[in-house]
């Protein structure tokens, strides 16, 4: 698994959704192949920032610290009107067999000369639907702008918009995906919305005495830990299904040891039950991150385990972590890496 590379413009991104919702709305795939093909459309900047389009409007929005801010990319260019043939699949979701049967007699007509009056129907029909089109994203356009300047009412009930509730995508968290925070402030990360076992301690106690802790030494304490997982048992036990991460943010494991000891040390030595590949620098701004991934845990080669330490620039604290399980599937792969993407510290909370 390769998760430095990021290959994918705003351009292709933009192709790739609108493809995505034509075959969604016209019955082509299902919501869940939809939400699996709609986690690659993620593109960083030049600047290092995420942009993703929002799931049903489309609209770009970028990741501003632990929120996602709506904005315009870089240079982008919107795509103007679909081809001919898009909109008009997208109007028509009928068999995929019979569209062809029509496409093939519109292409192919029989011989002599086609009638100027069928041509001409043609193009205002292709003229109708990018009207159409058009006259749709202008009032969306002008009811967004009129919405954001409607005064509060209060003696009616009516809420300005600052007082509704903003929707789930415009609340910052990735769709299918839940924001989990440390009940101190001091780590936060967003994992899958399956990962519904939870665990927030004040001084690390999940990993017991295979814990940073003990690795420190008697009496030490590394800082609060967290743990969200799918199964807690199947964690605890090693047993096949089980998806997660552990992580701990601490100033003293940063004090004593570098990046590269820690990836490879104490609970992230993994190297009497798994392969070690070799160690990676992620580009993660503002963090220095060092990562391993390690294979074939247990003999199994479906069982995999990636250990990783990343550190703010001033090294004030470290989180160091364990994402590991059973990753099967891309969509397992892309969990992952919004894992790596989303981690967060606040060094002035780490006790």
């Amino acid at each position: 698994m390769d998760f430095s590379e990021r290959e994918m413009d705003f351009g292709e991104a933009d192709r790739r959704y609108v493809e995505l919702k034509r075959q969604l709305d016209s019955g082509i795939i299902s919501e869940e192949e939809f939400d699996a093909q709609y986690q690659e459309l993620t593109v960083e900047d030049e600047e290092g920032r995420l942009w993703v389009k929002a799931r049903d409007t489309g609209e770009w929005q970028y990741r501003d610290g632990r929120s996602w801010t709506p904005g315009t990319p870089p240079g982008y260019r919107p795509l103007m009107t679909p081809p001919a043939e898009s909109a008009e699949s997208a109007l028509d979701p009928g068999p995929q067999f019979e569209q062809g049967k029509r496409s093939s007699s519109l292409r192919t007509p029989p011989p002599g000369d086609v009638p100027t009056q069928d041509r001409e129907r043609g193009k205002q029909r292709r003229d109708v639907i990018y009207g159409a089109i058009l006259t749709v994203g202008i009032l969306v356009a002008v009811g967004m702008m009129l919405w954001r300047f409607v005064p509060s009412v209060p003696d009616k009930g009516i809420a300005s918009p600052e007082q509704v509730d903003p929707p789930e995508e415009a609340s910052g968290t990735t769709p299918g995906y839940v924001l989990f925070e440390h009940d101190s402030g001091a780590l936060s990360v967003e994992v899958p919305d399956d990962w519904d076992e939870r665990l927030s301690v004040d001084q690390e106690g999940e990993k017991g005495r295979s814990s940073w802790s003990a690795f420190l030494g008697e009496g030490e304490t590394a800082g609060p830990s967290a743990t969200a997982v799918n199964d807690l048992d199947s964690w605890r036990t090693g047993t096949r299904g089980h998806q997660g991460i552990y992580m701990v943010a601490s100033r003293n494991l940063a004090q004593e040891y570098t990046d590269d000891e820690l990836v490879a040390l104490g609970p992230n030595d993994y190297s009497s039950s798994c392969e070690a590949g070799t160690p990676q620098d992620l580009e993660r701004p503002p963090y220095s991150v060092k990562m391993i991934e390690w294979e074939n845990c247990s003999g199994d080669s479906d069982h995999t385990a990636i250990t990783l330490a990343a550190a703010p620039q001033v090294r004030e604290c470290v989180i160091v972590a364990q994402i590991g399980g059973y990753f099967l599937t891309e969509a397992d792969e892309e969990s992952i890496q919004h894992v790596l993407d989303t981690l967060e510290t606040d060094c002035g909370k780490v006790g």
